[in-house]
């Protein structure tokens, strides 16, 4: 599918609020309920994306895409690799379907209406990149735009996956509930990010990427996104592992910095061993009980002195993976919650609705990255 430049829709908003009272927006209840105990069993999640390519053909440059022109890596490649990622880390629980392929030739709009042309862009990105807009890409304005409520509806797709160029200004990830309604509050507004993002009846996940970058960035923002679920389900609203060290999400992800000899998989960010942000490739052997998870609820504690070399997380990609792939994902309950952690990660609403985590309130988000203004 693709869509000519950028253009606001004859349509005013108001359509978006009459499709939900009409009982048109997806994910409400029309939707299947399946019980708690059949979700611990679940073997394979479907997961329906839509992909919304941001890569205007450049008329000064050979009518080249922005990502051909600038050599940055391709957009579509990326996209297969994430979908092979998931599968491969969640052990072929997550099965990521792209159920449309959107290319766009333009700019995103932001909030404030600001967009850039060919011109403006490439002046600020060659000459001078102070010059680059702060502000962020209007969610409202891209729901308007590609007629997202409609498209989320006729495929069934609770995942949108964003890709752009530097400057186009969108976080790594998005996401919104229904009435902005989470089980935990918690102090931490960036655990949960709905910014404008209209709210269509069921929870909306919206990837962030940037096809100046490779795969080892792509990952990192979604591992960013596995620790806002996480931690707003399993954390309770928290994480801080010194802080709460018997809650089994701070369990995990425990670094031998702050806990020595006693390091279990760490955090996107930090390997058992990591002293710093990023530093995924040390070769510091420590002791982690990491390989243990492989295999929760049954954590048999036997540690391994491992440093990223023998442990298999050099480097950022090596990383993620390993990381990824330690997630919990075994059939069951423990404690009130999915032994497969996965089930939030990409079935938000089904898991917490099949089984509310314990003493949840639901109650709208205090603290929270809202739009501004």
């Amino acid at each position: 599918m693709k869509i000519p430049g950028v253009q606001w829709p004859e349509k005013g908003w108001a359509w978006v609020l009459l499709l939900a009272a009409a009982g048109l927006v997806a994910g409400r209840a029309n939707a299947a309920t399946v019980s708690a105990a059949e979700l611990a069993q679940q073997k394979k999640q479907v997961v329906n994306v839509i992909v919304i390519n941001f890569d205007p053909i450049l008329k000064t440059r050979g009518n080249q895409p922005l990502h051909a022109c600038m050599k940055w890596f391709d957009p579509w490649k990326l996209t297969d690799t994430m979908v092979e990622a998931a599968r491969t880390t969640s052990h072929g629980f997550v099965e990521y379907r792209i159920a449309e392929k959107i290319e766009y030739d333009g700019f995103p709009v932001f909030r404030d209406g600001f967009t850039y042309t060919e011109e403006t862009f490439l002046e600020m990105w060659e000459k001078d990149r102070k010059k680059a807009n702060r502000g962020m890409t209007s969610f409202r304005w891209l729901f308007e735009r590609f007629n997202l409520p409609a498209l989320l509806e006729k495929h069934q797709a609770t995942e949108i996956w964003l890709w752009g160029a530097p400057y186009f200004q969108w976080d790594e990830l998005h996401w919104k509930t229904p009435g902005d309604r989470i089980p935990y509050q918690t102090e931490n507004p960036w655990f949960y990010r709905p910014y404008d993002i209209p709210d269509v009846g069921k929870t909306i996940w919206i990837m962030g990427w940037n096809y100046e970058r490779g795969e080892g960035e792509m990952l990192e923002s979604y591992g960013h996104r596995i620790e806002s679920v996480l931690s707003l389900t399993l954390g309770r609203g928290q994480w801080d592992p010194k802080g709460n060290p018997s809650n089994v999400w701070n369990q995990f992800t425990r670094v031998d910095k702050d806990f020595p000899g006693e390091a279990e998989v760490g955090s996107i960010h930090f390997a058992p061993n990591s002293l710093r942000d990023y530093d995924w490739s040390n070769m510091t052997e420590v002791w982690t009980y990491a390989d243990d998870w492989l295999t929760y609820p049954d954590l048999p504690r036997r540690k391994k002195k491992l440093n990223a070399e023998t442990g298999g997380w050099k480097g950022i990609t090596a990383h993620h993976r390993w990381w990824m792939t330690r997630l919990p994902h075994r059939p069951g309950i423990t404690d009130g919650f999915f032994n497969n952690w996965w089930q939030y990660i990409v079935n938000y609403d089904a898991a917490i609705k099949a089984l509310p985590p314990p003493g949840a309130t639901f109650e709208k988000a205090r603290r929270a990255m809202y739009a501004n203004p």
